[in-house]
């Protein structure tokens, strides 16, 4: 067994660059998509038939097609219309990380979207009732009263959101983003052997939901415990 991982002696670099690669990645990922989560719950719940229109459009193409389709077309969509310079960062052009990256986020935006309205939603019609008959306008209440109580509920669901992403960011290499799995891959067909580095991959991945998974649930105790000092 400690012959089958001796590679990590010299490639050991190779996968902290991706798997820090896959970390800022990630991190702008959910980042975009929380806010286009946001951004898209209000249109879908807008009085406005036009905006909710919209937003139901988007976010069925986005849960009906697959991601790798996406973020290829995203990439090759942005490539000719953004000149992004292709500086090296952590072996990887900005002129992929950057599309991709956005990518990833509208990608999330709909499941993040779906996740806030079924919060929201979940909310008594109380809550709304009492913030307008305190003279709050319909932004007011729900920024400040409903969205709050809705996100300590959907905490859980948008965990999980955040724990796929990062797992979907893999598909970044089929556009050459040098993320843990195009490292895992390439250090493979140098050794002309997959398995060990894939399973090494894997293992960075199970750590960085862990980790993630863990900090989620800090925060729901953490949120729990604000609520019930509260009430």
């Amino acid at each position: 067994m400690k012959k089958m991982f001796d590679f990590l002696k010299q490639y050991y670099p190779v996968f902290v660059e991706g798997t820090a690669q896959t970390i800022i990645i990630s991190i702008i990922g959910i980042i975009i998509g929380i806010l286009l989560g946001l951004i898209f719950v209000m249109m879908r719940l807008s009085k406005i038939k036009f905006l909710s229109y919209i937003a139901r459009v988007y976010i069925a193409i986005v849960r009906g097609t697959p991601a790798m389709i996406q973020v290829m077309l995203i990439y090759y969509t942005l490539s000719k219309v953004l000149e992004v310079p292709q500086i090296q960062f952590l072996g990887s052009g900005l002129d992929r990380v950057i599309p991709g990256s956005i990518a990833l986020g509208i990608n999330s935006g709909a499941y993040t979207a779906e996740i806030f309205r079924s919060g929201i939603i979940s909310i008594s019609n109380g809550q709304t009732e009492a913030g307008l008959s305190l003279g709050l306008s319909d932004r007011t209440t729900m920024f400040s009263i409903v969205l709050p109580q809705a996100v300590r509920n959907i905490l859980p669901a948008l965990g999980n959101e955040f724990i796929s992403l990062v797992k979907e960011s893999s598909v970044l290499f089929y556009i050459g983003v040098q993320e843990v799995t195009a490292q895992a891959l390439g250090v493979g067909g140098t050794l002309y052997d997959f398995v060990p580095p894939l399973i090494v991959a894997a293992l960075i991945y199970f750590v960085l939901t862990f980790i993630l998974s863990q900090l989620m649930q800090l925060l729901e105790k953490r949120m729990g415990r604000k609520y019930l000092r509260s009430n």
